[in-house]
């Protein structure tokens, strides 16, 4: 009786710690996901929409004129889309690092990763950054490069999309993200 009293006791404390060890690594992954998110270097706090502005092509794109604008359907919570984005800048800036997105929902303040890679597939996944841009100079809708990616914001309401190229600040993208 003795000998079960004690091996149960056991099973119990090695659950706990299991438990424990799991809530101890989740913290420490939700606090690297969050460092690694950060602030970028001279973020924005506004949180009007971003207006739609016209390229020399006659299209219409969601951003900055003449800094950075994306293309592609409109925002729907949970849904990955493409969005083909466009930047104007120099040479230097624009080869300058990896083009980095991070999104921040205005209700509750997350920081949250939502270029997807290799969507549609079994191994997608939500990124920080899809690597280094291309310069090319009067491109794509006149731009000075171009990138497409794959899009995911998990929910409603009103995101800001900030970009940096090489850990510094390029420009923000205000959207209205609806329902389902």
């Amino acid at each position: 009786m003795k000998n079960s009293i004690v091996a149960i006791a056991c099973c119990f404390f090695f659950l706990f710690i299991l438990v424990l060890t799991g809530c101890i690594q989740k913290n420490e992954e939700k606090t690297r996901v969050e460092a690694q998110a950060g602030t970028v270097e001279g973020e924005t706090q506004l949180w009007e929409l971003s207006p739609e502005f016209e390229t020399p092509d006659g299209d219409y794109l969601i951003g900055e004129e003449g800094k950075v604008g994306i293309l592609g359907p409109e925002f729907i919570a949970g849904e990955t889309n493409k969005w083909l984005w466009h930047f104007w800048g120099d040479e230097q800036t624009i080869k300058g690092g990896d083009f980095k997105v991070i999104a921040i929902h205005k209700e509750t303040g997350i920081k949250e990763k939502v270029l997807v890679e290799n969507a549609g597939t079994v191994n997608d996944k939500k990124v920080w950054n899809y690597g280094k841009l291309d310069y090319r100079p009067n491109g794509v809708r006149g731009s000075d490069s171009s990138r497409p990616s794959n899009l995911s914001l998990p929910r409603p309401g009103l995101w800001r999309l900030e970009v940096s190229i090489g850990g510094n600040y390029f420009g923000a993208i205000v959207v209205d993200v609806k329902g389902k």
